[in-house]
C-alpha cells in the first residue's frame, strides 16, 4: 500500500492532474509567505525555495505525517523578469502585452517531504504567444478568467492566443507529471502504485 498523498497547494489545475492520473490525494493548502523569499535572477532556485518551503510550512501543519508532502510553484520567466499571478486587471492587461509575439519560459518547481528528507525538482517550458490584439486583451482576460494564473494566461483556454507550447503542458499547468515520478523514485516510492 502506498503512503497517503498531501497536495501542499489549493491549486485546481495541480488537483486536477492528481485527479487525471488517478492519484488519491487529500489537500492542506500551505500558508507560507511567498514574500519571504526574494528573487535573485535565477527561477528555478526561486522556485524551487517556494516549493521547499511551501512543504515545511504544510509539515508543520500536519505533523506527526507518515505521508508525502507535495508542493509546488509556478512562475513565467521573460527578459530577465518573473511574472506571478497578476495583482488586478490592469497588472494582467499589461503582462499580455509584455508576453505577446514572444517566447517566454514557464517553470514549475515541486518539492517531496517525507519524514524531513526533502527532494526538489524542476522543469522548464516554452510557451509562444500570438500578437495579441490591444481591443482582444481585456475580453480575454473577462473571458477565461486569468487572474488567478500566472503570466496571466491560461494554456488550457489558450484558443487563439497561443501559439506554440514546447515541453511538458503538465509543467505548464503546475505540476509536471514526470519530475514527480523521478522525485518519488527517489524514496523509493513507484507512481503507478497510487494509480486506480
Amino acid at each position: 500500500m502506498s503512503l497517503p498523498l498531501v497536495l501542499g497547494s489549493s491549486s485546481p489545475r495541480r488537483k486536477f492532474i492528481l485527479e487525471k492520473f488517478r492519484v488519491p490525494f487529500t489537500v492542506i493548502p500551505s500558508n507560507f509567505d511567498e514574500s519571504k523569499v526574494s528573487y535573485s535572477g535565477d527561477p528555478i532556485a526561486y522556485t524551487q525555495e517556494l516549493a521547499a518551503q511551501k512543504a515545511y510550512a504544510v509539515s508543520e501543519l500536519h505533523s506527526p505525517c507518515d505521508c508525502i508532502i507535495l508542493t509546488g510553484d509556478t512562475i513565467v520567466s521573460y527578459d530577465g523578469r518573473i511574472f506571478t499571478k497578476p495583482q488586478d486587471k490592469a497588472d494582467a492587461i499589461q503582462m499580455l502585452k509584455t508576453l505577446r509575439n514572444q517566447t517566454h519560459d514557464v517553470v514549475t518547481s515541486i518539492a517531496v517531504l517525507h519524514k524531513g528528507k526533502l527532494l526538489t525538482g524542476s522543469e522548464t517550458s516554452q510557451i509562444s504567444l500570438t500578437m495579441i490584439p490591444d481591443h482582444r486583451i481585456e475580453s480575454y482576460i473577462d473571458t477565461v478568467g486569468t487572474l488567478n494564473n500566472c503570466g496571466a494566461y491560461d494554456v488550457c483556454h489558450g484558443g487563439l492566443i497561443l501559439k506554440k507550447v514546447h515541453g511538458c503542458v503538465y509543467n505548464v499547468q503546475g505540476l509536471p507529471i514526470q519530475t514527480l515520478k523521478y522525485l518519488l523514485e527517489e524514496l523509493n516510492i513507484d507512481l503507478w502504485d497510487y494509480s486506480i
